[in-house]
Protein backbone atom coordinates (compact mmCIF):
# COMPACT_ATOMS: atom_id res chain seq x y z
CA UNK A 1 0.00 0.00 0.00
CA UNK A 2 1.58 3.14 -1.25
CA UNK A 3 1.14 6.57 0.65
CA UNK A 4 1.51 10.21 -0.54
CA UNK A 5 2.81 12.94 1.30
CA UNK A 6 -0.15 15.50 2.55
CA UNK A 7 2.26 18.77 1.21
CA UNK A 8 2.64 16.82 -2.74
CA UNK A 9 -0.29 18.47 -5.24
CA UNK A 10 -2.07 16.14 -7.00
CA UNK A 11 -1.27 16.43 -10.82
CA UNK A 12 -2.87 14.93 -13.97
CA UNK A 13 -0.91 13.40 -16.41
CA UNK A 14 -3.31 13.65 -18.87
CA UNK A 15 -4.18 16.71 -21.31
CA UNK A 16 -7.89 17.89 -21.71
CA UNK A 17 -9.10 17.47 -25.35
CA UNK A 18 -9.11 20.88 -26.87
CA UNK A 19 -12.75 22.23 -27.38
CA UNK A 20 -13.76 24.09 -30.44
CA UNK A 21 -14.90 27.72 -29.74
CA UNK A 22 -17.12 29.21 -31.79
CA UNK A 23 -17.44 32.98 -32.28
CA UNK A 24 -19.77 34.59 -30.19
CA UNK A 25 -22.77 36.39 -31.61
CA UNK A 26 -22.61 39.34 -28.83
CA UNK A 27 -18.61 39.35 -29.02
CA UNK A 28 -18.00 42.94 -30.06
CA UNK A 29 -15.80 43.28 -32.99
CA UNK A 30 -12.27 44.58 -31.92
CA UNK A 31 -10.45 46.92 -33.86
CA UNK A 32 -12.74 48.46 -36.10
CA UNK A 33 -12.43 52.04 -37.15
CA UNK A 34 -16.96 52.07 -37.03
CA UNK A 35 -17.38 51.57 -33.64
CA UNK A 36 -15.62 52.44 -30.17
CA UNK A 37 -16.27 53.12 -26.25
CA UNK A 38 -19.00 55.19 -25.20
CA UNK A 39 -17.46 58.27 -23.64
CA UNK A 40 -19.41 58.40 -20.96
CA UNK A 41 -19.45 54.70 -19.81
CA UNK A 42 -16.30 53.32 -21.35
CA UNK A 43 -17.73 49.79 -21.36
CA UNK A 44 -20.48 50.15 -23.47
CA UNK A 45 -19.53 50.02 -27.68
CA UNK A 46 -20.93 52.58 -29.53
CA UNK A 47 -21.44 53.71 -33.23
CA UNK A 48 -21.99 56.48 -35.29
CA UNK A 49 -25.55 57.51 -35.74
CA UNK A 50 -24.33 59.47 -39.05
CA UNK A 51 -24.96 63.06 -37.56
CA UNK A 52 -21.67 64.14 -35.37
CA UNK A 53 -23.94 66.47 -33.18
CA UNK A 54 -26.35 63.73 -33.00
CA UNK A 55 -24.22 61.81 -31.55
CA UNK A 56 -22.74 64.11 -29.37
CA UNK A 57 -26.56 65.07 -27.75
CA UNK A 58 -26.64 61.53 -26.56
CA UNK A 59 -23.52 62.02 -24.45
CA UNK A 60 -21.81 58.74 -25.08
CA UNK A 61 -20.33 59.67 -28.63
CA UNK A 62 -22.63 57.54 -30.78
CA UNK A 63 -25.59 55.54 -30.29
CA UNK A 64 -24.69 52.67 -27.64
CA UNK A 65 -25.21 48.85 -29.76
CA UNK A 66 -28.01 46.82 -28.22
CA UNK A 67 -30.27 49.96 -28.10
CA UNK A 68 -33.16 51.51 -29.75
CA UNK A 69 -33.32 55.21 -30.77
CA UNK A 70 -36.84 57.12 -30.93
CA UNK A 71 -36.56 60.67 -33.43
CA UNK A 72 -40.25 61.71 -32.95
CA UNK A 73 -41.35 64.83 -34.54
CA UNK A 74 -44.30 67.48 -33.89
CA UNK A 75 -46.05 68.58 -37.15
CA UNK A 76 -46.68 67.76 -40.71
CA UNK A 77 -42.38 68.32 -41.57
CA UNK A 78 -40.47 65.30 -41.83
CA UNK A 79 -36.60 66.60 -40.51
CA UNK A 80 -36.24 63.18 -39.23
CA UNK A 81 -35.87 61.79 -42.84
CA UNK A 82 -32.79 63.57 -43.08
CA UNK A 83 -31.31 61.64 -39.53
CA UNK A 84 -32.65 58.27 -40.79
CA UNK A 85 -30.86 58.82 -44.71
CA UNK A 86 -27.92 59.73 -42.62
CA UNK A 87 -27.62 56.73 -40.43
CA UNK A 88 -28.14 54.24 -43.29
CA UNK A 89 -25.47 55.77 -45.24
CA UNK A 90 -23.61 55.24 -42.13
CA UNK A 91 -24.13 52.00 -42.07
CA UNK A 92 -23.50 51.50 -45.94
CA UNK A 93 -20.60 52.97 -45.47
CA UNK A 94 -19.38 51.12 -42.57
CA UNK A 95 -20.22 47.77 -44.79
CA UNK A 96 -22.79 46.73 -41.99
CA UNK A 97 -25.96 45.00 -42.80
CA UNK A 98 -28.76 47.68 -43.58
CA UNK A 99 -32.62 46.91 -42.57
CA UNK A 100 -35.32 49.23 -44.02
CA UNK A 101 -39.03 47.72 -42.19
CA UNK A 102 -41.78 49.43 -44.08
CA UNK A 103 -39.81 51.52 -47.03
CA UNK A 104 -39.92 51.04 -50.86
CA UNK A 105 -36.78 50.45 -52.73
CA UNK A 106 -36.23 53.95 -54.06
CA UNK A 107 -36.16 55.16 -50.66
CA UNK A 108 -32.48 53.39 -50.45
CA UNK A 109 -31.42 55.41 -54.17
CA UNK A 110 -31.88 58.19 -51.90
CA UNK A 111 -29.37 57.89 -49.65
CA UNK A 112 -26.88 60.76 -48.86
CA UNK A 113 -22.96 60.38 -50.89
CA UNK A 114 -20.01 60.80 -48.32
CA UNK A 115 -17.87 63.65 -48.96
CA UNK A 116 -14.32 62.83 -49.25
CA UNK A 117 -12.75 66.56 -48.60
CA UNK A 118 -13.55 67.67 -44.93
CA UNK A 119 -11.32 70.01 -44.36
CA UNK A 120 -14.45 72.88 -43.85
CA UNK A 121 -15.44 70.41 -40.86
CA UNK A 122 -12.34 70.13 -39.37
CA UNK A 123 -12.67 73.86 -38.30
CA UNK A 124 -16.17 73.79 -37.19
CA UNK A 125 -17.27 73.14 -33.84
CA UNK A 126 -20.40 71.60 -32.84
CA UNK A 127 -21.57 73.37 -29.55
CA UNK A 128 -21.76 76.04 -29.83
CA UNK A 129 -21.21 77.74 -33.38
CA UNK A 130 -18.30 80.14 -33.51
CA UNK A 131 -19.39 83.57 -34.49
CA UNK A 132 -18.06 86.88 -34.39
CA UNK A 133 -20.57 87.66 -31.32
CA UNK A 134 -19.05 84.56 -29.83
CA UNK A 135 -15.66 86.08 -29.99
CA UNK A 136 -16.92 89.85 -28.57
CA UNK A 137 -18.21 88.02 -25.63
CA UNK A 138 -14.55 85.72 -25.05
CA UNK A 139 -12.83 89.04 -25.30
CA UNK A 140 -15.18 90.85 -23.19
CA UNK A 141 -15.08 88.40 -20.39
CA UNK A 142 -10.90 88.01 -20.58
CA UNK A 143 -11.03 84.75 -22.84
CA UNK A 144 -8.09 84.57 -25.23
CA UNK A 145 -9.86 81.69 -27.65
CA UNK A 146 -12.91 80.22 -28.32
CA UNK A 147 -11.67 76.32 -27.70
CA UNK A 148 -12.91 74.26 -31.12
CA UNK A 149 -12.83 70.54 -32.07
CA UNK A 150 -10.77 69.20 -34.56
CA UNK A 151 -11.91 65.54 -36.28
CA UNK A 152 -9.01 63.22 -36.67
CA UNK A 153 -8.80 61.04 -39.29
CA UNK A 154 -10.21 58.36 -37.03
CA UNK A 155 -13.36 60.56 -36.03
CA UNK A 156 -14.15 61.29 -39.62
CA UNK A 157 -14.04 57.41 -40.21
CA UNK A 158 -15.81 56.93 -37.56
CA UNK A 159 -18.84 59.54 -38.36
CA UNK A 160 -18.57 60.55 -42.14
CA UNK A 161 -19.43 63.84 -43.79
CA UNK A 162 -22.50 63.89 -46.22
CA UNK A 163 -23.67 65.99 -49.12
CA UNK A 164 -27.51 65.49 -48.86
CA UNK A 165 -27.64 66.81 -52.95
CA UNK A 166 -25.70 63.69 -53.86
CA UNK A 167 -26.96 60.28 -54.11
CA UNK A 168 -24.60 57.18 -52.78
CA UNK A 169 -23.06 55.34 -55.68
CA UNK A 170 -23.26 52.53 -56.70
CA UNK A 171 -26.86 52.30 -55.64
CA UNK A 172 -26.78 50.67 -52.05
CA UNK A 173 -27.82 47.11 -51.05
CA UNK A 174 -30.25 47.18 -48.37
CA UNK A 175 -32.98 44.66 -46.86
CA UNK A 176 -36.27 45.13 -46.99
CA UNK A 177 -39.15 44.13 -44.70
CA UNK A 178 -42.31 44.85 -46.31
CA UNK A 179 -44.89 45.29 -42.64
CA UNK A 180 -47.71 43.00 -43.22
CA UNK A 181 -48.05 42.29 -39.63
CA UNK A 182 -45.64 42.70 -36.56
CA UNK A 183 -45.07 39.28 -36.14
CA UNK A 184 -43.64 38.94 -39.88
CA UNK A 185 -41.49 41.77 -39.11
CA UNK A 186 -39.84 39.85 -36.18
CA UNK A 187 -39.77 36.88 -38.17
CA UNK A 188 -38.28 38.37 -40.94
CA UNK A 189 -35.64 40.15 -38.89
CA UNK A 190 -34.54 37.08 -36.52
CA UNK A 191 -33.54 35.02 -40.15
CA UNK A 192 -31.53 38.49 -40.98
CA UNK A 193 -29.88 38.31 -37.99
CA UNK A 194 -28.80 34.75 -37.86
CA UNK A 195 -28.22 34.30 -41.25
CA UNK A 196 -25.37 37.46 -41.23
CA UNK A 197 -22.27 36.92 -40.40
CA UNK A 198 -21.08 37.04 -36.56
CA UNK A 199 -18.78 39.94 -37.01
CA UNK A 200 -21.56 41.96 -39.00
CA UNK A 201 -22.98 44.88 -37.42
CA UNK A 202 -27.34 45.28 -37.82
CA UNK A 203 -29.02 48.28 -38.22
CA UNK A 204 -32.70 48.51 -38.44
CA UNK A 205 -34.34 51.55 -39.57
CA UNK A 206 -38.15 52.15 -38.93
CA UNK A 207 -38.76 55.68 -41.01
CA UNK A 208 -42.52 56.85 -40.54
CA UNK A 209 -43.18 54.34 -37.98
CA UNK A 210 -47.43 53.59 -37.82
CA UNK A 211 -48.01 56.02 -40.89
CA UNK A 212 -50.95 54.74 -42.09
CA UNK A 213 -49.41 54.77 -45.41
CA UNK A 214 -47.32 51.85 -44.86
CA UNK A 215 -48.84 49.75 -41.78
CA UNK A 216 -52.46 48.99 -41.93
CA UNK A 217 -54.19 51.74 -39.59
CA UNK A 218 -56.78 48.82 -38.32
CA UNK A 219 -54.55 46.45 -36.70
CA UNK A 220 -51.59 48.58 -36.26
CA UNK A 221 -52.98 50.68 -33.27
CA UNK A 222 -54.30 47.92 -31.22
CA UNK A 223 -52.06 48.18 -28.09
CA UNK A 224 -51.87 44.00 -27.42
CA UNK A 225 -50.08 43.86 -31.00
CA UNK A 226 -48.44 47.05 -30.70
CA UNK A 227 -46.91 46.45 -27.34
CA UNK A 228 -46.07 42.98 -28.35
CA UNK A 229 -43.80 43.88 -31.56
CA UNK A 230 -41.99 46.51 -29.37
CA UNK A 231 -41.30 43.93 -26.59
CA UNK A 232 -40.41 41.30 -29.06
CA UNK A 233 -37.67 43.95 -30.49
CA UNK A 234 -36.75 44.95 -27.48
CA UNK A 235 -35.66 41.60 -26.73
CA UNK A 236 -33.77 41.24 -30.32
CA UNK A 237 -31.75 44.26 -28.94
CA UNK A 238 -31.18 42.48 -25.15
CA UNK A 239 -30.07 39.13 -27.28
CA UNK A 240 -27.79 40.45 -29.60
CA UNK A 241 -26.78 43.72 -27.80
CA UNK A 242 -23.20 43.82 -29.49
CA UNK A 243 -23.94 43.87 -33.06
CA UNK A 244 -27.88 45.25 -33.38
CA UNK A 245 -28.93 48.85 -33.23
CA UNK A 246 -32.43 50.26 -34.13
CA UNK A 247 -33.58 53.42 -35.24
CA UNK A 248 -36.86 54.81 -35.04
CA UNK A 249 -38.83 58.14 -36.04
CA UNK A 250 -42.33 58.83 -36.03
CA UNK A 251 -44.93 61.74 -36.09
CA UNK A 252 -47.14 63.03 -33.40
CA UNK A 253 -49.97 64.23 -35.79
CA UNK A 254 -50.57 60.51 -35.78
CA UNK A 255 -51.99 60.52 -32.19
CA UNK A 256 -54.83 61.70 -30.47
CA UNK A 257 -54.96 64.95 -28.02
CA UNK A 258 -54.12 63.97 -24.98
CA UNK A 259 -55.82 61.85 -22.82
CA UNK A 260 -58.62 60.63 -25.56
CA UNK A 261 -58.52 58.14 -28.87
CA UNK A 262 -54.59 56.30 -28.93
CA UNK A 263 -52.77 59.13 -27.50
CA UNK A 264 -52.32 56.27 -24.42
CA UNK A 265 -50.31 54.31 -26.84
CA UNK A 266 -47.48 57.50 -26.86
CA UNK A 267 -46.31 56.93 -23.36
CA UNK A 268 -46.00 53.05 -23.90
CA UNK A 269 -44.00 53.32 -26.19
CA UNK A 270 -41.37 56.25 -24.89
CA UNK A 271 -41.21 53.48 -22.27
CA UNK A 272 -39.98 50.63 -24.42
CA UNK A 273 -37.60 52.55 -26.41
CA UNK A 274 -34.03 53.15 -24.81
CA UNK A 275 -33.42 56.75 -26.13
CA UNK A 276 -35.85 59.34 -27.43
CA UNK A 277 -35.50 62.84 -29.22
CA UNK A 278 -38.31 65.30 -30.18
CA UNK A 279 -37.87 67.73 -33.07
CA UNK A 280 -40.13 70.69 -32.88
CA UNK A 281 -40.64 72.69 -35.73
CA UNK A 282 -40.87 76.65 -35.69
CA UNK A 283 -42.89 78.63 -37.69
CA UNK A 284 -41.35 80.66 -40.84
CA UNK A 285 -40.15 83.73 -39.65
CA UNK A 286 -42.61 86.74 -40.50
CA UNK A 287 -41.26 88.38 -43.88
CA UNK A 288 -44.51 90.73 -43.82
CA UNK A 289 -42.63 93.45 -41.92
CA UNK A 290 -45.10 93.26 -38.67
CA UNK A 291 -42.50 92.50 -36.33
CA UNK A 292 -43.38 89.44 -35.44
CA UNK A 293 -41.70 86.09 -35.96
CA UNK A 294 -38.85 84.91 -33.75
CA UNK A 295 -35.99 87.45 -34.09
CA UNK A 296 -32.46 86.91 -35.53
CA UNK A 297 -31.49 84.26 -32.74
CA UNK A 298 -33.55 81.94 -34.21
CA UNK A 299 -34.59 82.95 -37.90
CA UNK A 300 -30.86 80.52 -38.70
CA UNK A 301 -32.70 77.28 -36.91
CA UNK A 302 -35.54 75.73 -38.44
CA UNK A 303 -36.81 74.49 -34.89
CA UNK A 304 -35.91 72.69 -31.35
CA UNK A 305 -34.51 69.18 -30.25
CA UNK A 306 -35.57 68.33 -27.05
CA UNK A 307 -34.07 65.55 -25.50
CA UNK A 308 -36.11 63.12 -23.80
CA UNK A 309 -34.56 59.78 -23.08
CA UNK A 310 -30.50 59.04 -23.19
CA UNK A 311 -29.85 55.22 -23.92
CA UNK A 312 -28.57 53.06 -20.84
CA UNK A 313 -28.23 56.54 -18.56
CA UNK A 314 -32.11 57.31 -18.16
CA UNK A 315 -32.34 53.69 -17.73
CA UNK A 316 -30.19 53.53 -14.68
CA UNK A 317 -32.39 56.95 -13.47
CA UNK A 318 -30.13 59.49 -14.78
CA UNK A 319 -32.16 62.98 -15.13
CA UNK A 320 -31.15 63.81 -18.60
CA UNK A 321 -34.53 65.64 -19.89
CA UNK A 322 -33.30 68.93 -21.64
CA UNK A 323 -35.84 71.19 -23.18
CA UNK A 324 -35.29 74.31 -25.35
CA UNK A 325 -31.71 73.62 -24.93
CA UNK A 326 -30.72 72.86 -28.82
CA UNK A 327 -31.74 74.02 -31.98
CA UNK A 328 -31.26 72.97 -35.39
CA UNK A 329 -30.72 73.69 -38.99
CA UNK A 330 -30.79 71.37 -42.15
CA UNK A 331 -27.70 72.33 -44.00
CA UNK A 332 -26.03 70.61 -47.03
CA UNK A 333 -24.40 67.93 -45.51
CA UNK A 334 -26.87 67.54 -43.22
CA UNK A 335 -29.09 68.26 -40.24
CA UNK A 336 -27.08 70.37 -37.40
CA UNK A 337 -27.56 70.37 -33.64
CA UNK A 338 -26.17 73.74 -32.19
CA UNK A 339 -26.46 74.30 -28.18
CA UNK A 340 -29.29 77.54 -27.99
CA UNK A 341 -29.71 80.74 -26.09
CA UNK A 342 -30.92 83.93 -25.86
CA UNK A 343 -28.02 85.94 -27.03
CA UNK A 344 -26.17 88.49 -24.90
CA UNK A 345 -26.87 91.70 -25.76
CA UNK A 346 -23.73 93.76 -26.04
CA UNK A 347 -24.02 97.26 -25.89
CA UNK A 348 -21.25 98.87 -28.59
CA UNK A 349 -20.31 102.44 -26.69
CA UNK A 350 -20.09 100.81 -23.51
CA UNK A 351 -17.48 97.81 -25.18
CA UNK A 352 -15.53 101.10 -27.15
CA UNK A 353 -15.48 102.31 -23.80
CA UNK A 354 -13.76 99.45 -21.73
CA UNK A 355 -11.33 98.97 -24.83
CA UNK A 356 -10.21 102.62 -24.36
CA UNK A 357 -9.52 102.14 -20.51
CA UNK A 358 -8.14 98.97 -21.24
CA UNK A 359 -5.22 100.68 -23.26
CA UNK A 360 -4.06 103.01 -20.90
Amino acid sequence: MSFRKRNTPIVSTQTPPKSYQSPSPNEPVSGSQSTRSSTLLPSYITHSTGTASLDKLLLHGGQPLGTSLLVIEDGATDFASVIARCYASQGIANSDVVVAVGTHPRWGLELPAPVEDTKVDKKSPLFPSETARDLKIAWRYKKSSVDSPTLSHEDSLYCRTWNITARLLPPPTLQYIEPTSYSSIISRLNTIITSSGPDKMIRVLLPNFLSPTVYDPATSFAPAELLKFLMSLRALLRTYHSRLSVLITMSTGLFDQAGTGNSVLLPWIETLVDGMIKIVPTPPPDTGGGGGGGGDSTNKYQGFVDVLKVPIVSERGGMVVRKMDYAFKVTKSGIKIEKWGIPVMIDEKTEDKEQVELAF
